[in-house]
């Protein structure tokens, strides 16, 4: 089950989340690295990502990030957020407009 978030509320949903896992696509395989990121809207920026991911963001602007579940005392706080976006390479921030964004509990 997923429950939709508007991408310009993104920020107020991670509340207790300290990082999130950003997956991009190469050529031949997925890279996923955890990183800690800034949001301001609908817009996340991120340092720190390595040779790997900005290679595969400069050859695929289409990513996903995902933050895990927190234990912190909030709303939702069992269930993952997903969010596509569309990501660009800046020198080393990597710089995501997010499309879509839910959250997204585990199965039973």
């Amino acid at each position: 089950m997923s429950i939709r978030i508007e991408p310009t509320r993104l920020s107020e949903s991670l509340v207790g989340r300290e990082f999130a896992y950003l997956v991009t696509a190469g050529s031949e395989r997925s890279h996923v690295v955890a990183l800690r990121c800034a949001i301001v809207g609908d817009r996340v920026t991120m340092t720190g990502a390595g040779r790997s991911a900005l290679a595969n963001v400069a050859s695929n602007h289409r990513v996903t990030l995902v933050w895990a579940p927190t234990e912190a005392d909030v709303e939702n706080r069992k269930y993952s957020i997903i969010a596509d976006g569309s990501a660009i390479v800046d020198g080393d921030v990597v710089a995501i407009t997010v499309t879509n964004a839910v959250f997204h509990r585990p199965a039973p």
